[in-house]
């Protein structure tokens, strides 16, 4: 097995609260994008819009609402602005995940 994937797995398994993250790429979309820089709800809502349907604004709150439970993203005020970014949790998670995804060719 893979350093990266047992490095991934025990993550899981210390807390398995990161399946649903795992598991909808919805969460993992809005991981990918944070990880490129942070950026506000308008922002976060375009990009994934290009990809992703988000039916309602509300869906997409409680997105990063659960994403911020998990302690993957953290979000500031600037200005009149919500800005959102990740932690560094949230930085080891997606770059565990995507290195995984490249080393074993998952969809």
């Amino acid at each position: 097995m893979s350093e990266n994937k047992d490095v991934l797995l025990k993550m899981l398994a210390d807390e398995p609260r990161l399946y649903d993250v795992l598991n909808a790429k919805e969460y993992l979309k809005i991981l990918e994008i944070l990880e490129k820089d942070s950026q506000d709800l308008q922002n976060i809502k375009n990009i994934v819009g290009k990809d992703i349907y988000i039916k309602k604004d509300i869906i997409l709150y409680n997105i990063l609402d659960t994403l911020l439970q998990r302690d993957l993203v953290k979000k500031i005020k600037v200005n009149d602005n919500i800005v959102y970014f990740l932690t560094d949790k949230g930085k080891r998670f997606i770059t565990l995940y995507t290195q995984t995804k490249q080393e074993f060719s998952l969809i």
